[in-house]
């Protein structure tokens, strides 16, 4: 029967051994933990064993010793894994071993070398475990315990190989940290065990020699600045390295290093890298190291540099056939042409240097990868437009040039073709090569035909030959064109306004408007700012026939109301986001300047029209009115603007309305006058609701100014609704007339009275009603005026004679009494009119004596006789009238 222990310690070793089994089959390797499974049943099994082994009652020291070597086997599989953490954690558990380990007196040659040997790993490994979770000084009492002479004279070299391991792999982390100092120190621990310690050297230790001995070299040769004596112990240390392995790679490397620090003559230094490009042997490290020696010297000889790679590429590289090593070491060499200062670089060497590398393919028949030549292309590029940047034009000329070559080997599409081509014309536009510029743009085409990139160095071409018309093509063409950019349109317009160029500005603008209008973004432009520049420099240029200035005229009102469009859209926006004080201010700013502006070229086009009013004036009224609404908030101010607005385009429509043949244009403007009549009532409310709620007399309206206005409008109203036919609603009108409550002066019931007698078709009863209430509004009169009263009295009795002749007597009769009255004023009746009177009143009777109308003829003579008495010398009148037709027995009839 097994006790308890040997269970444990039989299940322990089979756990271990799994774990043996799992590192030994390589199945256990790869991206799932295996390895952290392997530490894990190593662990796992040592736990169990040491339990089973401690359960004894008297437990020997060599029991301990094989407990210390299992542990630290388990630290080194953690280690292997990457968990220090781990590994620690399980060796510091094993001090009590390490403590019985050394408390061990009686000791045979065989038992103090395996007292050693499990000591010198167990503290080897606890130096590693403390190193990299940053425990440096633990890391050092460790390895100072582990390199102790007692324990080192008892080991073999595989304890030994293993304290190098450790101390090389302690000293790399440190010097990959910038910790030098604790670099150099573990690092020459390495170099001492392996020269003191071992005797028989294989390559495997060659190799950490020589790798101990070169990363030893570089600190010392990174702490030479501050103490030139480093310098010499880096010489040693690449001597040494080089003893051992005089084709290590690195080591020359390092070695040309120290030579460039001491200043060897350039002619050996050359020798010793072109012996180490030709000779090296090529690995992949090997290889990096190899172009990073080409990159070193190429800071300060960039054709040295080529030299070697030359070397390396054509004569080793090729001869390989190893493609990835051939593509790395091309991009390194145009790397190094596309990093080396201008100065430095002859760049027709360089170039034939190159064209001969592109030449690679053809010469040994190696495909090399289409990522590998666009790199190349890329670099030449690049150098092309540093010099650009550097205003290095023809030099970058060159570099897109060789680049442009480099396309027909990498068979590139043709897109770059077309932007190497167009940095070409670039170069040749900063020379002032017009004529190259627009071959290489003709080149570019050949790629891509309708590129706007094309079109818009084709503009500038023609901007700097100020062809404006093929300026103004090119730049519509650009627009339209593949690819198009707002940048470039921006640009043009820039460019055109610096050269003063008008036309082209504004074409740019429109452009750059269009865009807008279509939702396309043109960063870093103001649209209002835009529309300001276009309204002003269009007005400028309002020159020219009649054509092109209605043309330009009407681009104004246009540009005009995009703004107000974009400011409705604004104000939406405003109403939706939290907008910034600065925003609405300068909002508020722009709609005073859109409507002053407008409102002032509408009185500029109306002082400019022949007959004194235009639609395009009309219509800028209109607009103001518009920006008006806009406003956040409505003060007497702007009630008053928007008065003036609608009184003017009011004024301006009925003038152009008389002016208009056509009947329809004409009923057009009429109506829109009455609708602009109703909107001016309305706002005239509005503005009395206003002022009867403000106590600020200063903007009280003047009140003389708004019955002007009122009377107008009065006018204004009439004279359309008579325009129009509208017979029915003039009856209104006058009855609204007579209702305000200010006297309309009888001039504008005499405006009325002739607009309604030179209608054909207007009824006699509305133009009697209208003669009537203007005699009315003469009569009211403080001074009557008594020539324009009985003007238009004749004009009432002319009006009722046509309508009923016998009932025109009452108005004869009422003259009588008129007469007498201002007879008795002593003022004097027109005498003319009386005239018209008396020999109206006797044809009247003559025409009734005639058809034996005996009552009536009697009538009308007698009133003609009695106007006789009111003239001058009316007696000799009345007797010259009594004479004449006694003759004829009219009276005798008359009065038998």
């Amino acid at each position: 029967m097994y006790n308890k222990c040997s269970i444990h310690i039989f299940i322990g070793v089979g756990i271990w051994n799994t774990s043996i089994a799992l590192k030994t089959s390589g199945v256990a390797r790869g991206p799932d933990n295996s390895d952290e499974m392997i530490a894990l049943f190593r662990q796992v099994g040592f736990v169990m064993i040491q339990a089973g082994a401690g359960a004894s009652v008297n437990t020997e020291i060599k029991t301990a010793v094989k407990l210390l070597l299992l542990a630290n086997k388990v630290g080194k599989a953690w280690l292997d894994c990457g968990r220090s953490d781990k590994a620690d954690e399980i060796l510091r558990s094993a001090n009590t071993l390490e403590d019985t380990v050394l408390s061990w007196q009686e000791k045979s040659a065989k038992e103090l070398q395996s007292r050693s040997t499990a000591l010198v790993v167990y503290y080897a490994y606890r130096a590693e475990a403390a190193w990299k979770l940053t425990n440096g000084h633990v890391a050092n009492l460790m390895i100072q315990h582990a390199t102790e002479k007692e324990y080192l004279d008892h080991i073999t070299i595989k304890e030994i190989d293993i304290l190098c391991q450790v101390c090389f792999t302690v000293g790399y982390q440190a010097s990959r940290e910038g910790k030098v100092n604790e670099a150099i120190k573990w690092l020459r621990k390495c170099h001492e065990l392996i020269s003191d310690r071992i005797s028989q050297i294989n390559p495997e230790r060659i190799k950490i020699l020589t790798s101990t001995l070169n990363i030893l070299a570089t600190c010392y040769l990174k702490i030479a600045v501050h103490d030139e004596s480093n310098l010499d112990l880096g010489e040693n240390a690449i001597n040494a390295c080089l003893e051992e392995d005089p084709g290590n790679v690195l080591a020359i490397s390092l070695k040309l290093k120290i030579m460039k620090q001491r200043n060897f003559d350039p002619v050996t230094y050359e020798e010793v890298y072109i012996h180490l490009m030709r000779t090296g042997q090529v690995t992949k490290e090997n290889l990096k190291v190899l172009l990073n020696v080409a990159h070193t010297i190429s800071e300060f000889d960039v054709m040295m540099a080529l030299r070697g790679l030359d070397i390396l590429i054509e004569e080793k590289l090729s001869d390989i056939r190893k493609i990835e090593f051939i593509e790395k070491a091309i991009v390194a060499k145009f790397h190094i042409l596309g990093n080396c200062e201008s100065e430095n670089l002859d760049l027709n060497d360089a170039i034939r240097n190159i064209e001969v590398t592109l030449g690679f393919e053809q010469r040994y028949g190696i495909v090399i990868g289409q990522k590998t030549k666009a790199a190349c292309q890329l670099i030449l590029w690049q150098k092309g437009d540093q010099n650009y940047a550097n205003r290095q034009y023809d030099r970058a000329k060159k570099w897109y040039a060789v680049a442009y070559k480099s396309l027909a080997v990498n068979q590139a599409d043709g897109r770059n073709a077309a932007i190497l081509q167009r940095k070409i014309a670039l170069c040749h536009l900063e020379d002032h090569a017009l004529a190259d510029a627009t071959e290489a743009v003709r080149q570019a085409q050949l790629h891509e035909k309708n590129s706007a990139a094309n079109f818009y160095i084709l503009f500038h071409v023609a901007m700097e030959k100020r062809q404006i018309a093929q300026a103004i093509q090119h730049l519509h063409e650009m627009c339209k064109g593949d690819e198009f950019h707002g940048n470039m349109l921006t640009m043009a317009a820039h460019e055109a306004y610096q050269k003063g160029n008008k036309a082209v500005l504004v074409e740019a603008l429109k452009e750059i408007l269009e865009k807008h209008e279509k939702g396309e973004d043109i960063a870093n432009v103001d649209i209002f700012v835009l529309l300001r520049c276009l309204i002003r420099m269009t007005y400028n240029s309002l020159s020219g026939d009649e054509m092109e200035k209605a043309s330009l005229k009407n681009y104004i009102c246009e540009y005009f109301e995009i703004a107000l469009n974009l400011i409705k859209t604004t104000e939406n926006d405003q109403n939706k986001i939290d907008y910034s004080i600065q925003k609405k201010r300068a909002l508020l700013k722009d709609l005073e300047w859109y409507f002053k502006t407008a409102w002032n070229m509408g009185l500029e086009f109306c002082q400019q029209a022949e007959e004194g009013s235009e639609m395009f004036s009309i219509q800028l009224f209109d607009i103001a009115y518009k920006f008006l609404n806009e406003y956040p908030e409505e003060t007497l101010e702007h009630i008053n603007r928007k008065r003036l607005c609608i009184f003017t385009s009011m004024c301006g429509r009925l003038f152009l309305s008389r002016q208009q043949k056509s009947i329809s244009q004409k009923k057009d403007l009429l109506q829109q006058v009455l609708a602009s009549v109703d909107q001016y009532k309305k706002l005239k409310k509005t503005l009395g609701k206003r002022k009867r709620s403000t106590l600020d007399d200063d903007i009280q309206e003047n009140k003389s100014s708004a019955q002007s206005d009122m009377i107008l409008i009065i006018l204004f109203e009439f004279e359309a609704k008579v325009k129009l036919g509208l017979w029915n609603e003039l009856l209104t009108a006058l009855d609204a007339a007579e209702a305000y409550d200010f006297d309309v002066p009888p001039r504008i019931f005499e405006r009325m009275a002739e607009l309604l007698i030179s209608e054909n078709e207007c009824p006699s009863t509305v133009i009697f009603s209208t003669l009537q209430v203007l005699l009315d509004s003469i009569t009211k009169r403080k001074q009557v005026d008594i020539e324009q009263f009985s003007r238009w009295f004749r004009m009432l009795i002319i009006t009722s004679m046509v309508k009923d002749r016998h009932a025109s007597a009452q108005y004869f009769d009422q003259a009588l009494d008129i007469l007498s009255q201002e007879c008795s004023k002593q003022k004097k009746y027109p005498e003319e009119e009386i005239q018209w009177l008396m020999v109206n009143a006797w044809n009247y009777g003559i025409d009734y004596y005639s058809v034996n109308d005996f009552v009536n003829a009697k009538k009308w003579c007698e009133t003609a006789i009695a106007f006789c008495r009111f003239m001058d010398n009316g007696l000799l009148y009345e007797e010259e009238v009594l004479y004449e037709h006694d003759s004829n027995n009219l009276f005798v009839y008359l009065y038998t």
